[in-house]
């Protein structure tokens, strides 16, 4: 393995070039914006690299997906046997490995907060600047870079490896389903090596094993045919108060519980692998008081009790509240129409449409009949068993890499498309990639430092030896 991580560190020039090519291409999912053209240039970067590659269609007005296959070597899968102490493995067909990335992107507002153009890769000594750079086209560049380093030094690929490249991860892949309806059974693979992982702000490998679902709805009251005069409060209902209202009888803010009834029947409690794996988490509590300039966190909760309430509990947050005027000076105005936005993190078991039924009954059961629910977006949870061997090989070959014993997340307390592939699909999941809490994803003057890059890289290439192996 020696030649194929002293190739990842010499050929870096070339891996950061495909990576400022990816990243010159706009593809912000959100505004629809550089569509015409991304999808096809990941493809021909895909075919550049020896996969054989498509563009994949949803079959309505979503946008596209990529995928690549390239095939073991049966040369490279011979090394990577010998390689480890399973050398007999050389006689078992080679193993298939999905790896699963997006090449669309954030918005880049606010834009005047940026240091440079945001599709104009910039390098400034070790880091490199750019949107995409590390969310997730870094990723991407990283991965091809090990494929490049087996193919050049080995002959080929050790496993079989199929690309993936999701075009609406940003925009809560609404159409991934449709997608995997039709093309699913291309993407079935024996492992996943999903998106994200990297260092801590401590420097230590990062491997999360899960993400939380989440269900995004709009709530809306329309009492009159339009706005009239505030002295009419007196004789006319106000939809603002009428959804205040409503809202209250969502969540108990003096405990933090909602109160939906059923809303936390399928919660777990962490299994005692998990409990272990929270009590090595590092301790943001300070972190998050300075950055987020609060004294105090949720129901007054200890630091040693955040990381299993952010991790493995549910939330209701209001994202959104919209009536009437909101304007400089005054305006007295009744209100005919008030409307809020909603999202509700689910952990694993929970059923978004379970969820959103559950909401519905809720508001009827109260009275609120006249309250319009709307579903804007739902994800499934997921989570991979920690203890099962393909997460536990990622882990040692985290600890192998980075010299350290990795900072391993149960789940995470975003969102993303892993239940697809790791429950309907039956693929087990785990990250490792190249991101950093210093990269800025999300926001302006997003970047990449060159060592998480190589060290990303080099933990992906060891772990593909290993799979190919045996684990």
């Amino acid at each position: 393995m020696d030649k194929i991580f002293r190739h990842i560190e010499q050929n870096l020039d070339d891996s950061i070039e495909t990576l400022f090519e990816l990243v010159r291409q706009p593809s912000i999912s959100a505004q629809r914006i550089g569509f015409d053209k991304a999808p096809q240039l990941v493809a021909a970067v895909l075919e550049r690299y020896g996969f054989d590659a498509e563009v994949l269609h949803p079959p309505n007005d979503g946008l596209p997906s990529v995928y690549g296959y390239a095939s073991a070597s049966p040369e490279a899968f011979r090394r990577a046997c010998e390689a480890s102490v399973n050398a007999h493995r050389a006689d078992i067909a080679p193993p298939t490995l999905l790896l699963y990335t997006h090449y669309d992107v954030q918005p880049v507002d606010p834009l005047h907060l940026w240091d440079t153009a945001p599709f104009e890769p910039t390098r400034k000594a070790d880091r490199f600047y750019g949107r995409g750079m590390s969310d997730d086209k870094g990723n991407i560049a990283a991965r091809l870079a090990v494929i490049k380093a087996f193919q050049d030094e080995w002959g080929g690929l050790p496993c079989n490896v199929k690309f993936f490249a999701e075009g609406e991860e940003e925009s809560g892949s609404p159409n991934l389903g449709e997608i995997l309806k039709e093309h699913g059974w291309k993407l079935t693979a024996d492992a996943c090596i999903w998106e994200g992982g990297g260092r801590t702000a401590q420097n230590k490998p990062l491997i999360y094993l899960g993400l939380k679902g989440v269900l995004a709805v709009e709530l809306a009251v329309e009492s009159l045919s339009g706005d009239a005069h505030s002295s009419y409060a007196t004789v006319l209902p106000s939809a603002p108060w009428r959804l205040l209202d409503a809202l209250s009888t969502i969540k108990d803010t003096s405990n933090d519980r909602v109160l939906i009834q059923g809303f936390y029947d399928d919660v777990k409690a962490p299994t005692a692998p998990e409990e272990e794996a929270l009590s090595k988490l590092p301790d943001d509590s300070e972190l998050w008081r300075s950055t987020f300039g609060t004294d105090a966190f949720v129901n007054d909760l200890p630091d040693d009790e955040l990381p299993l309430n952010h991790l493995f509990m549910p939330t209701a947050n209001i994202a959104g509240l919209t009536a009437g005027y909101q304007g400089e000076g005054m305006k007295t105005v009744l209100p005919a129409e008030a409307v809020a936005k909603m999202d509700f993190r689910l952990v694993r078991d929970m059923d978004p449409d379970d969820v959103f039924s559950k909401l519905r009954a809720h508001l009827d059961s109260y009275g609120f009949n006249d309250v319009q629910l709307k579903l804007i977006g739902a994800v499934r949870p997921y989570k991979t068993d920690m203890m099962a061997p393909w997460p536990q090989l990622v882990m040692r070959c985290a600890a192998e890499i980075y010299d350290a014993e990795p900072v391993v997340y149960p789940t995470m307390a975003g969102s993303g498309p892993m239940h697809e592939f790791g429950e309907l699909l039956g693929i087990p999941i785990a990250s490792a990639g190249i991101d950093h809490p210093s990269h800025q994803i999300h926001a302006p003057n997003e970047n990449i430092a060159r060592d998480d890059f190589v060290l990303g890289a080099k933990h992906i290439a060891r772990v593909m030896q290993r799979f190919a192996a045996g684990m």
